[in-house]
Protein backbone atom coordinates (compact mmCIF):
# COMPACT_ATOMS: atom_id res chain seq x y z
CA UNK A 1 0.00 0.00 0.00
CA UNK A 2 3.11 2.04 1.08
CA UNK A 3 4.52 1.70 -2.27
CA UNK A 4 1.56 2.57 -4.30
CA UNK A 5 0.95 5.65 -2.67
CA UNK A 6 4.67 6.90 -2.99
CA UNK A 7 4.48 5.42 -7.14
CA UNK A 8 1.40 7.74 -7.50
CA UNK A 9 2.99 10.69 -5.51
CA UNK A 10 6.28 10.40 -7.69
CA UNK A 11 4.25 10.12 -10.79
CA UNK A 12 2.03 13.17 -10.02
CA UNK A 13 4.88 15.25 -8.79
CA UNK A 14 6.31 14.17 -12.16
CA UNK A 15 3.47 15.82 -14.26
CA UNK A 16 2.90 18.62 -11.63
CA UNK A 17 6.55 19.69 -12.67
CA UNK A 18 5.84 19.37 -16.57
CA UNK A 19 2.58 20.80 -16.25
CA UNK A 20 3.91 23.94 -13.99
CA UNK A 21 7.79 23.65 -16.39
CA UNK A 22 9.67 23.21 -12.97
CA UNK A 23 12.43 22.77 -15.11
CA UNK A 24 12.99 26.55 -15.64
CA UNK A 25 12.54 26.86 -11.79
CA UNK A 26 16.70 27.26 -11.40
CA UNK A 27 16.13 30.81 -12.67
CA UNK A 28 14.13 31.59 -9.57
CA UNK A 29 17.25 29.83 -7.73
CA UNK A 30 19.34 32.08 -9.03
CA UNK A 31 17.46 35.00 -7.89
CA UNK A 32 16.92 33.59 -4.26
CA UNK A 33 20.79 32.78 -4.17
CA UNK A 34 21.41 36.73 -4.92
CA UNK A 35 18.84 38.21 -2.22
CA UNK A 36 20.59 35.86 0.30
CA UNK A 37 24.03 36.86 -0.65
CA UNK A 38 23.02 40.20 0.15
CA UNK A 39 20.63 39.52 3.31
CA UNK A 40 21.75 36.90 4.69
CA UNK A 41 23.83 38.95 7.63
CA UNK A 42 20.82 41.29 8.04
CA UNK A 43 19.91 41.94 11.70
CA UNK A 44 16.16 41.49 10.21
CA UNK A 45 16.56 38.42 8.46
CA UNK A 46 15.45 35.06 9.37
CA UNK A 47 15.69 31.70 7.95
CA UNK A 48 12.20 31.13 7.70
CA UNK A 49 11.62 34.18 6.41
CA UNK A 50 13.85 33.52 3.75
CA UNK A 51 11.95 30.11 3.29
CA UNK A 52 8.90 31.56 2.67
CA UNK A 53 9.77 34.11 0.42
CA UNK A 54 11.57 31.13 -1.88
CA UNK A 55 8.55 29.17 -1.47
CA UNK A 56 6.35 32.22 -2.78
CA UNK A 57 8.55 33.36 -5.65
CA UNK A 58 8.61 29.33 -6.82
CA UNK A 59 5.03 29.73 -6.74
CA UNK A 60 4.67 32.59 -9.02
CA UNK A 61 7.19 31.48 -11.69
CA UNK A 62 5.30 28.26 -11.69
CA UNK A 63 1.80 29.62 -11.63
CA UNK A 64 2.98 32.27 -14.40
CA UNK A 65 4.24 29.02 -16.74
CA UNK A 66 1.10 27.60 -15.71
CA UNK A 67 -1.45 30.38 -16.56
CA UNK A 68 0.47 30.82 -19.89
CA UNK A 69 -0.22 27.80 -21.41
CA UNK A 70 -3.35 27.76 -20.11
CA UNK A 71 -4.49 30.65 -21.88
CA UNK A 72 -2.69 29.83 -25.09
CA UNK A 73 -4.68 26.61 -24.71
CA UNK A 74 -7.98 28.96 -24.43
CA UNK A 75 -6.96 30.88 -27.01
CA UNK A 76 -6.33 27.92 -29.84
CA UNK A 77 -9.90 26.30 -28.17
CA UNK A 78 -11.48 29.74 -29.42
CA UNK A 79 -9.94 29.25 -32.42
CA UNK A 80 -11.72 26.38 -33.44
CA UNK A 81 -9.12 23.30 -32.35
CA UNK A 82 -9.75 20.96 -30.38
CA UNK A 83 -7.43 19.27 -27.77
CA UNK A 84 -7.40 16.20 -29.72
CA UNK A 85 -6.19 18.43 -33.14
CA UNK A 86 -4.36 21.50 -31.40
CA UNK A 87 -0.87 21.84 -31.33
CA UNK A 88 1.76 24.13 -30.98
CA UNK A 89 4.85 24.68 -33.31
CA UNK A 90 7.67 24.24 -30.82
CA UNK A 91 9.61 22.07 -29.86
CA UNK A 92 8.50 22.13 -26.00
CA UNK A 93 5.70 19.78 -25.74
CA UNK A 94 3.74 22.97 -24.78
CA UNK A 95 0.37 22.52 -22.47
CA UNK A 96 0.79 18.28 -23.07
CA UNK A 97 -0.83 17.53 -20.07
CA UNK A 98 -3.96 20.08 -20.66
CA UNK A 99 -4.13 18.54 -24.40
CA UNK A 100 -4.16 15.38 -23.18
CA UNK A 101 -6.52 15.29 -20.49
CA UNK A 102 -4.12 14.56 -17.47
CA UNK A 103 -5.20 17.72 -15.76
CA UNK A 104 -8.17 18.96 -16.55
CA UNK A 105 -9.25 22.69 -17.14
CA UNK A 106 -10.71 22.68 -13.35
CA UNK A 107 -7.89 21.27 -11.87
CA UNK A 108 -5.61 23.43 -13.64
CA UNK A 109 -7.49 26.44 -12.54
CA UNK A 110 -7.74 24.90 -8.69
CA UNK A 111 -3.58 24.80 -9.48
CA UNK A 112 -3.51 28.41 -10.40
CA UNK A 113 -5.60 29.37 -7.46
CA UNK A 114 -3.52 27.53 -4.86
CA UNK A 115 -0.05 28.81 -6.40
CA UNK A 116 -1.12 32.60 -6.42
CA UNK A 117 -3.55 32.66 -2.96
CA UNK A 118 0.16 30.85 -1.44
CA UNK A 119 2.11 33.79 -2.84
CA UNK A 120 -0.26 36.79 -1.89
CA UNK A 121 -0.67 35.26 1.47
CA UNK A 122 2.67 35.56 2.08
CA UNK A 123 3.32 38.73 -0.06
CA UNK A 124 1.04 39.99 2.59
CA UNK A 125 2.53 38.24 5.96
CA UNK A 126 5.92 40.66 4.34
CA UNK A 127 3.95 43.68 3.89
CA UNK A 128 2.34 43.85 7.56
CA UNK A 129 5.90 42.56 8.92
CA UNK A 130 8.24 44.46 6.82
CA UNK A 131 7.15 47.15 4.49
CA UNK A 132 3.97 48.05 3.04
CA UNK A 133 5.84 49.16 -0.02
CA UNK A 134 5.77 45.05 -0.45
CA UNK A 135 2.53 45.70 -1.77
CA UNK A 136 3.99 47.80 -4.76
CA UNK A 137 5.71 44.57 -6.14
CA UNK A 138 2.67 42.23 -5.24
CA UNK A 139 0.50 44.75 -7.60
CA UNK A 140 3.19 45.45 -10.53
CA UNK A 141 4.34 41.36 -10.33
CA UNK A 142 0.55 40.53 -10.45
CA UNK A 143 0.07 42.29 -13.62
CA UNK A 144 3.45 41.73 -15.30
CA UNK A 145 2.31 38.05 -14.70
CA UNK A 146 -1.65 38.43 -16.01
CA UNK A 147 -0.23 40.50 -19.25
CA UNK A 148 2.74 38.27 -20.25
CA UNK A 149 0.63 35.62 -22.38
CA UNK A 150 -0.37 38.54 -24.86
CA UNK A 151 2.40 40.50 -24.00
CA UNK A 152 4.07 39.75 -27.49
CA UNK A 153 1.54 41.34 -29.01
CA UNK A 154 3.02 44.95 -27.46
CA UNK A 155 6.93 43.87 -27.90
CA UNK A 156 6.94 43.26 -24.17
CA UNK A 157 7.93 39.58 -23.20
CA UNK A 158 11.50 39.72 -22.93
CA UNK A 159 10.94 43.10 -20.74
CA UNK A 160 8.55 41.59 -18.62
CA UNK A 161 10.35 38.43 -18.06
CA UNK A 162 13.85 39.91 -17.05
CA UNK A 163 11.73 42.28 -14.63
CA UNK A 164 10.02 39.52 -12.95
CA UNK A 165 13.49 37.72 -12.08
CA UNK A 166 15.96 40.35 -11.72
CA UNK A 167 14.95 43.77 -10.15
CA UNK A 168 11.21 43.35 -9.03
CA UNK A 169 11.54 39.57 -7.40
CA UNK A 170 15.14 40.89 -6.43
CA UNK A 171 14.48 43.74 -4.91
CA UNK A 172 11.45 42.88 -3.54
CA UNK A 173 13.12 39.68 -1.06
CA UNK A 174 15.32 42.39 0.04
CA UNK A 175 12.92 44.70 1.32
CA UNK A 176 11.07 41.68 2.38
CA UNK A 177 13.86 40.41 4.11
CA UNK A 178 15.83 43.48 5.62
CA UNK A 179 13.22 46.11 5.75
CA UNK A 180 15.34 47.91 3.48
CA UNK A 181 16.39 48.62 -0.45
CA UNK A 182 20.06 48.43 -1.36
CA UNK A 183 21.15 50.06 -4.05
CA UNK A 184 24.47 47.82 -4.88
CA UNK A 185 22.06 44.95 -4.91
CA UNK A 186 20.02 46.70 -7.82
CA UNK A 187 23.20 46.97 -9.85
CA UNK A 188 23.34 43.62 -9.12
CA UNK A 189 20.04 42.61 -9.96
CA UNK A 190 20.67 44.61 -13.31
CA UNK A 191 23.03 42.06 -14.54
CA UNK A 192 20.25 39.18 -13.30
CA UNK A 193 17.97 41.23 -15.45
CA UNK A 194 20.32 40.45 -18.78
CA UNK A 195 21.30 37.16 -18.22
CA UNK A 196 17.10 36.41 -17.89
CA UNK A 197 16.89 37.88 -21.15
CA UNK A 198 19.77 35.61 -22.56
CA UNK A 199 17.55 32.42 -21.91
CA UNK A 200 14.45 33.97 -23.55
CA UNK A 201 16.05 35.59 -25.98
CA UNK A 202 17.70 31.87 -26.87
CA UNK A 203 14.64 30.05 -26.74
CA UNK A 204 13.03 33.26 -29.30
CA UNK A 205 15.91 32.07 -31.85
CA UNK A 206 15.14 28.62 -31.90
CA UNK A 207 11.09 29.27 -31.83
CA UNK A 208 11.77 32.07 -34.90
CA UNK A 209 9.58 30.31 -37.32
CA UNK A 210 6.55 29.50 -35.15
CA UNK A 211 6.63 33.54 -33.59
CA UNK A 212 6.83 35.13 -37.43
CA UNK A 213 3.65 32.53 -37.93
CA UNK A 214 1.83 33.65 -35.01
CA UNK A 215 2.85 37.81 -35.23
CA UNK A 216 4.73 37.57 -31.97
CA UNK A 217 6.83 40.85 -31.71
CA UNK A 218 10.11 39.14 -30.03
CA UNK A 219 13.21 41.04 -29.84
CA UNK A 220 14.76 38.13 -32.11
CA UNK A 221 11.99 38.83 -34.84
CA UNK A 222 12.73 42.12 -34.56
CA UNK A 223 15.76 42.14 -35.07
CA UNK A 224 14.76 41.05 -38.91
CA UNK A 225 17.68 38.26 -39.15
CA UNK A 226 18.72 35.22 -37.13
CA UNK A 227 22.32 36.59 -38.14
CA UNK A 228 21.09 39.82 -35.98
CA UNK A 229 19.46 38.55 -33.19
CA UNK A 230 22.71 36.05 -32.33
CA UNK A 231 24.49 39.45 -32.80
CA UNK A 232 22.05 40.84 -29.86
CA UNK A 233 22.66 38.06 -27.61
CA UNK A 234 26.12 38.80 -27.89
CA UNK A 235 25.20 41.99 -26.35
CA UNK A 236 22.83 41.06 -24.20
CA UNK A 237 25.77 38.90 -22.99
CA UNK A 238 28.41 41.49 -22.81
CA UNK A 239 25.76 43.90 -20.91
CA UNK A 240 25.42 41.39 -18.34
CA UNK A 241 29.60 41.10 -17.68
CA UNK A 242 29.95 45.24 -18.33
CA UNK A 243 27.42 46.07 -15.42
CA UNK A 244 29.11 43.63 -12.55
CA UNK A 245 32.38 45.02 -13.85
CA UNK A 246 31.18 48.57 -13.74
CA UNK A 247 30.19 47.66 -10.59
CA UNK A 248 33.31 46.37 -9.20
CA UNK A 249 35.54 49.31 -10.83
CA UNK A 250 33.09 52.24 -9.10
CA UNK A 251 33.50 50.28 -5.73
CA UNK A 252 29.55 49.91 -5.41
CA UNK A 253 30.40 45.47 -5.79
CA UNK A 254 32.50 43.31 -4.02
CA UNK A 255 35.84 42.63 -6.08
CA UNK A 256 34.96 39.21 -5.97
CA UNK A 257 31.91 39.86 -7.95
CA UNK A 258 34.24 39.24 -10.97
CA UNK A 259 33.65 35.10 -10.41
CA UNK A 260 30.91 35.62 -12.76
CA UNK A 261 33.27 35.92 -15.79
CA UNK A 262 34.09 31.99 -15.00
CA UNK A 263 30.53 31.62 -16.57
CA UNK A 264 32.55 32.37 -19.97
CA UNK A 265 33.08 28.69 -21.37
CA UNK A 266 29.39 28.06 -21.22
CA UNK A 267 28.71 32.20 -22.67
CA UNK A 268 31.30 31.01 -25.73
CA UNK A 269 29.47 26.95 -26.32
CA UNK A 270 25.97 28.93 -25.82
CA UNK A 271 27.20 31.61 -28.60
CA UNK A 272 28.82 29.02 -30.97
CA UNK A 273 25.93 26.62 -30.28
CA UNK A 274 23.03 28.86 -31.48
CA UNK A 275 25.27 30.11 -34.91
CA UNK A 276 24.96 26.41 -35.25
CA UNK A 277 21.77 25.70 -35.01
CA UNK A 278 21.00 28.15 -36.97
CA UNK A 279 23.44 27.27 -39.76
CA UNK A 280 21.50 23.83 -38.97
CA UNK A 281 24.37 22.57 -39.30
CA UNK A 282 24.41 18.27 -38.39
CA UNK A 283 26.77 18.47 -35.38
CA UNK A 284 27.20 15.94 -32.64
CA UNK A 285 25.52 17.35 -29.30
CA UNK A 286 28.09 16.26 -26.25
CA UNK A 287 27.18 17.68 -22.68
CA UNK A 288 30.03 18.73 -20.79
CA UNK A 289 30.27 19.11 -16.91
CA UNK A 290 31.59 22.60 -16.82
CA UNK A 291 28.69 23.88 -18.89
CA UNK A 292 25.96 22.84 -16.29
CA UNK A 293 23.21 20.75 -15.83
CA UNK A 294 21.58 18.71 -18.44
CA UNK A 295 18.97 16.73 -16.99
CA UNK A 296 16.86 13.61 -18.51
CA UNK A 297 19.58 13.95 -21.36
CA UNK A 298 18.98 10.55 -22.44
CA UNK A 299 14.95 10.85 -22.28
CA UNK A 300 15.76 14.01 -24.25
CA UNK A 301 17.59 12.19 -27.09
CA UNK A 302 14.82 9.64 -27.22
CA UNK A 303 12.57 12.10 -28.38
CA UNK A 304 14.64 13.75 -30.74
CA UNK A 305 14.73 17.40 -29.18
CA UNK A 306 18.27 17.51 -28.34
CA UNK A 307 19.00 19.75 -30.40
CA UNK A 308 16.54 22.39 -28.89
CA UNK A 309 17.33 21.39 -25.22
CA UNK A 310 20.94 21.82 -25.23
CA UNK A 311 21.33 25.53 -26.43
CA UNK A 312 18.06 25.62 -23.60
CA UNK A 313 19.92 23.95 -21.07
CA UNK A 314 23.01 25.99 -21.93
CA UNK A 315 21.42 29.60 -21.54
CA UNK A 316 19.11 28.26 -18.71
CA UNK A 317 22.63 26.97 -17.00
CA UNK A 318 24.89 30.44 -18.01
CA UNK A 319 21.81 32.37 -15.83
CA UNK A 320 22.10 30.13 -12.65
CA UNK A 321 25.74 29.90 -12.79
CA UNK A 322 26.50 33.52 -13.16
CA UNK A 323 24.27 34.53 -10.37
CA UNK A 324 25.80 31.29 -7.89
CA UNK A 325 29.01 33.22 -8.90
CA UNK A 326 27.96 36.80 -8.28
CA UNK A 327 26.54 34.79 -4.86
CA UNK A 328 29.91 33.09 -4.15
CA UNK A 329 31.44 36.53 -5.15
CA UNK A 330 29.75 38.55 -2.36
CA UNK A 331 30.38 36.38 0.43
CA UNK A 332 34.04 36.08 -0.11
CA UNK A 333 35.48 38.94 1.32
CA UNK A 334 34.83 40.18 5.07
CA UNK A 335 32.75 43.74 5.16
CA UNK A 336 31.70 45.44 7.77
CA UNK A 337 27.84 46.41 6.88
CA UNK A 338 25.37 44.95 4.63
CA UNK A 339 28.18 44.98 1.94
CA UNK A 340 31.55 46.52 3.62
CA UNK A 341 34.31 48.12 3.31
CA UNK A 342 37.10 47.31 1.55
Amino acid sequence: MLGWIQMNFLNYLKNFIELTRGYALLMTFASCMVIWAFTYQNMYFTAFNFILLFFALCCVHMGGNLFDDYIDVKMKLKEGYTLENMAFDTFLPKARLIREGVFSFKQVEIILISLFSFATLVGLYFAFTSDLKILFFMIFGGILVLFYPISPRYKLSETIIGLMYGPLAIMGGCLALTKNLDSNLFILSCAIFFTTLVLLHTDNIMDWEFDVKNNKNTLAILSKSKDNAINILRLIIIFAYSIVTLGVLFQRLNPFSLYVFLTLPIAAKLLTSIKEYVDVKDVELETRWYWGFFENWEEIKKHNAQFYMFRFYLARNFAFWFAFFAMLGTISAPYSKLWGIY
